[in-house]
């Protein structure tokens, strides 16, 4: 479809406004998925980590999805967009989000209980990853197993979600609809109806979901021309500009929760998409390719530790004791940028 992009000059446009139209239907999606998880008397932070994080991480989704079928690319576009974003969404995000936090202490706390749930499963998938890395191919069978470990996530968030519900009371739900309505109005989202049928919610949904993934392959096809014109590898420029595009989505409705007053649905998101994205992003596309996807453990060494510091970071920060600063979260971005020095080094063959 995108064949005509086809010189660096428009290809560094087509970036910039796919990224765009990307981070404004993944943040009408969020409303949308928002309003579902009200009507389905959902938690916070359950919600932050399926809902929010199902479509603030499509980008990454289509990402892989296109790399596999469209360009057969899912070694050197799919994995390193997904962990590329991964180590954003673990950094940067909950750094934003503590920064944009507008609760009544400057100290944001988040349920320890929440932070040990999300981050075990986000190890085991972490594991997973670096495991069959190191054998040096991905399989159907790996597909399998980071599926199940979604499931089995899934089941944690379901049993929590029907404690819930037994607790919360009808002052509580009609306390976050208003909340909800707040939030539409003060957007100016006209469209987005707090009381809108589960017809209208799945329309809007199909819309979206459309929208970006029509602009995701345009954003693949630019960024291989930025790749093959600057003769950087295509690794490098999925790891930092793909990574950084697909990650907009879950930058905004991050902060946006957190300017809320939610910090905990704002850290539950992050972390609950870098879930989805490794488990489903990854697996899905692996059982569908039908084939073993060779994979260099060298050459992804250390993007998969990096993955493994930005958690252990995140984690240690969020359990401390008396919570988390503004000043705190600027570790994040500290680690961030090892990170992104480490890749261009990488890239100009300063360090091995």
């Amino acid at each position: 479809m995108f064949e005509w992009i086809n010189n660096i000059w428009l290809a560094i446009f087509m970036i910039i406004a796919m990224s765009w139209i990307v981070s404004k239907a993944a943040d009408k999606l969020g409303d949308v998925l928002h309003v579902l998880g009200i009507k389905l008397e959902i938690p916070t932070s359950v919600r932050g980590a399926t809902f929010d994080a199902v479509s603030s991480s499509f980008p990454e989704f289509a990402t892989a999805m296109i790399a596999v079928l469209l360009y057969k690319r899912f070694a050197d576009v799919g994995v390193p967009t997904i962990a590329g974003s991964g180590i954003f969404n673990v950094l940067l995000i909950p750094m934003l989000s503590i920064i944009a936090f507008k609760g009544k202490n400057l100290i944001v706390k988040v349920d320890k209980k929440v932070v040990y749930r999300d981050m075990i499963f986000y190890m085991l998938a972490i594991g997973i990853l670096i495991l069959f890395t190191y054998l040096g191919e991905y399989t159907a069978f790996t597909g399998l197993i980071l599926l199940f470990v979604y499931v089995c996530y899934t089941v944690v968030l379901y049993r929590q979600t029907k404690k819930y519900r037994k607790s919360i009371t009808d002052i509580e739900i009609a306390s976050e609809y208003n909340e909800m309505k707040d939030v539409l109005e003060e957007e100016e989202e006209e469209d987005i109806d707090i009381d809108m049928g589960y017809g209208s919610i799945v329309l809007w949904i199909a819309i979206c979901i459309g929208f970006i993934w029509v602009s995701i392959d345009a954003i693949i096809q630019s960024a291989i021309v930025v790749s093959d014109t600057l003769k950087i590898p295509q690794y490098i420029v999925s790891v930092i500009i793909i990574a950084a595009a697909t990650s907009i989505p879950d930058t905004l409705l991050s902060v946006k929760s957190s300017r809320m007053g939610d910090a905990e649905g704002a850290v539950s998101n992050a972390v609950g998409s870098n879930i989805f994205d490794i488990c489903i992003c990854l697996g899905l596309p692996m059982i569908i390719a039908g084939r073993a996807i060779p994979v260099s453990f060298g050459e992804n060494v250390g993007v998969l530790a990096f993955l493994v510091l930005s958690m252990i970071t995140t984690a240690f920060l969020l359990l401390k004791k008396n919570g988390v600063s503004k000043r705190d979260s600027l570790i994040m971005g500290f680690v961030y940028l090892l990170f992104l020095a480490y890749v261009i080094a990488t890239a100009f063959n300063i360090i091995g």
